[in-house]
């Protein structure tokens, strides 16, 4: 009886358990995970902060889960060490678990960005159900949070804090936001929601570290003596690839297309395999790839279709997807296509190489067409080959829809359909990770229920 070992209980490890347990009956499935809950969704942790989900409503898969799929679930429990030439996994409560196969979906994990007194007691990462429940158990009205850091994580962080009624000032390095993904139009619509939501937004920050105060984070310092103090101070920023447990692993290592590390019958899949800048915290590649990985542990060959930076979101509830290059630099050989947009809060751009190849997409607000786009985008395709009907929808706001999305009813993102989608197809939210089934609603297909 084969013996696989995942570690990591987020969406990648649970994924994959799920697809192993399903492909091989009589498999031995352990599943580690460090935090003491079951698995959570975690682009939902800004609602359960700001207290506008209880935490029933946080759970992805149940405790039952675990046990309807004869998985050995290890939670609360770190896994330390892994032996290659042994084949062991060593865990924080002393077990040491042995394995045919290991999965290493551990993510990746902060460093605070080498900030003076970055690990001080109280310092809120917005990573974990914890983080989450520390800002839900304050009463916001009348307190204060400060945040630095860019991108998705921060930007959560920043919503869960205003939505809760803190007074948030945001942080961020560069001149605009996020400025990896977007460029200075999708930047100012982002910003709009950050007014609207009562944050202030400073850009070009500098900060030198956390201040404790009596034992806990109570401040940030920035260049030049200026205290920043608040009831809760985020920082989200410096990420590298949770690697500890592998040996001289370092700050990464490369995966073929099998999800194969450089040692034998070790495997690693999910964020843990982006590369340390790469910006993107995206649980619908995540999700992919966890479902791609169990696949390939249970001994099947998995097609490579070719990775792309890819991030399917919502940035304050605003649907947001880029894919591909979606900055082009001045004086670049790149060139955009985007029509009269932006139009309020809706944008849409496609990016195209000096041959007119089809290498990026931003699209903000409304991203129905982003199935098609990915697709072309992993074709190379050219500009002149892109379908009439896609480019019309995109760039001619009165053109009758050739794609479509619905809306997530948990977490409002526009989850985009498959051309000829139908009701009774079972579709999944790239955002909050919830199962759906379509249905015919009056005006079109609405998402409903979990399967």
């Amino acid at each position: 009886m084969a013996s696989f070992v995942i570690v990591g209980n987020g969406v990648t490890g649970v994924r994959a358990a799920e697809v192993l347990r399903r492909k091989t009956d009589d498999a031995e499935i352990t599943l580690v995970g460090e935090e003491p809950y079951p698995f959570y969704r975690r682009p939902q942790l800004a609602e359960f902060a700001a207290g506008l989900v209880g935490e029933a409503q946080m759970w992805g898969k149940r405790p039952e889960f675990y046990e309807v799929n004869r998985i050995d679930v290890r939670l609360g429990s770190r896994a330390l060490s892994v032996d290659p030439g042994a084949g062991t996994v060593s865990l924080s409560d002393g077990a040491v678990l042995g394995y045919d196969k290991l999965l290493v979906a551990t993510g990746r994990r902060l460093t605070s960005g080498g900030l003076a007194g970055g690990d001080v007691a109280g310092v809120n990462h917005f990573k974990t159900l914890d983080d989450a429940r520390a800002i839900r158990d304050l009463d916001g009205s009348g307190k204060t949070g400060v945040v630095f850091g860019d991108g998705l994580v921060a930007l959560e962080l920043v919503r869960a804090l205003t939505t809760a009624g803190f007074a948030t000032t945001y942080l961020v390095p560069g001149e605009r936001l996020w400025p990896e993904v977007l460029d200075d139009d999708a930047a100012a619509i982002i910003a709009g929601r950050l007014a609207a939501a009562g944050a202030r937004l400073v850009t070009g920050a500098t900060v030198e570290g956390v201040e404790d105060r009596g034992g806990r984070a109570g401040a940030l310092v920035l260049a030049g003596g200026e205290t920043l103090s608040a009831d809760v101070v985020g920082i989200c920023s410096g990420y590298l690839p949770s690697l500890d447990l592998l040996p001289e692993a370092g700050r990464g290592f490369a995966v073929d297309a099998g999800f194969a590390t450089p040692w034998a019958g070790v495997y690693a899949a999910g964020d843990v395999t982006v590369e340390a800048g790469q910006p993107y915290f995206n649980w619908l590649r995540s999700w992919r790839q966890g479902a791609a990985a169990g696949a390939v542990l249970a001994g099947e060959q998995v097609e490579g279709s070719g990775e792309i930076a890819l991030l399917n979101t919502a940035a304050l509830g605003l649907s947001l997807v880029a894919m591909g290059r979606t900055v082009v630099p001045y004086r670049s050989a790149d060139s955009e296509m985007r029509g009269d947009y932006p139009v309020g809060e809706f944008y849409k751009k496609l990016v195209f190489d000096r041959d007119d190849v089809l290498v990026g997409a931003l699209l903000v607000g409304s991203i129905a067409e982003a199935g098609a786009l990915e697709e072309a985008l992993r074709a190379g395709t050219r500009k002149a080959d892109l379908p009439p009907a896609l480019l019309h929808q995109m760039f001619e706001v009165t053109y009758r829809t050739t794609f479509q999305g619905t809306q997530c009813p948990v977490c409002r993102h526009e989850i985009q359909l498959a051309p000829g989608a139908q009701a009774g197809d079972a579709v999944t939210c790239p955002v909050c990770g919830t199962d759906l089934v379509l249905a015919q609603g009056d005006v079109g297909l609405v998402a409903r229920g979990a399967r």
